[in-house]
């Protein structure tokens, strides 16, 4: 018994220090030099260390809702923060800003999965919702399903310019995350009373 106890203790510990951490190791400032940013889920912060900025470490504010899925994603030009929150996805795209010498947020994208797929099918497998915006052009993009009367519908593409302030890594929060969606919710209501 003690053997079978021994085994599921270290199974446990080793999820949860697979979890502390994610990190990605790559040259983000374009020095040449491999630059690291990585999730501390101690102090539930994001945070990098660029060797254009001697390997200094900046950390986000606290994420206060940083769920065990979450996870960095390499991007051509920078990286992904991929955090999930019960019936939400979020995606927060990051960037080195030469001029600012600093990681700049330049994307959000969110994802619904509130209709259940099994019942309504294939359209929304991957989340009856998603929408995305651009925090260098401002640019809104919602795509949603609804179902009325029994039935799925796809509402129209909403398009809108939508802008927050210039965020960058050091200052990031998900409260910025919870401000998009309340933005969307908007949108995607006055969608939603514009169907016939």
């Amino acid at each position: 018994m003690r053997p079978i106890l021994t085994l599921i203790l270290l199974v446990i510990v080793n999820s949860l220090q697979g979890q502390s951490t994610r990190e990605i190791v790559k040259d983000f400032d374009g020095d040449a030099i491999m630059d690291l940013v990585y999730i501390d889920s101690d102090s539930n912060t994001l945070n990098y260390k660029l060797s254009s900025n001697a390997f200094q470490v900046v950390s986000s504010l606290e994420i206060r809702s940083l769920n065990f899925g979450n996870t960095l994603v390499e991007t051509p030009n920078g990286f992904e923060f991929w955090n999930d929150y019960g019936r939400s996805g979020w995606i927060n795209e990051f960037q080195y800003n030469p001029i600012e010498k600093k990681m700049q947020l330049i994307k959000i994208r969110r994802t619904d999965y509130d209709i259940d797929r099994f019942k309504f099918g294939e359209e929304v497998r991957y989340g009856s919702g998603k929408s995305s915006v651009d925090l260098i052009k401002h640019i809104y993009i919602g795509d949603f399903y609804q179902v009325f009367n029994g039935q799925l519908i796809k509402l129209p593409t909403i398009k809108s310019y939508m802008e927050f302030t210039e965020t960058y890594l050091y200052c990031f929060s998900d409260a910025i995350n919870f401000k998009f969606e309340e933005r969307c919710v908007e949108l995607y209501e006055n969608a939603k009373q514009q169907m016939p």
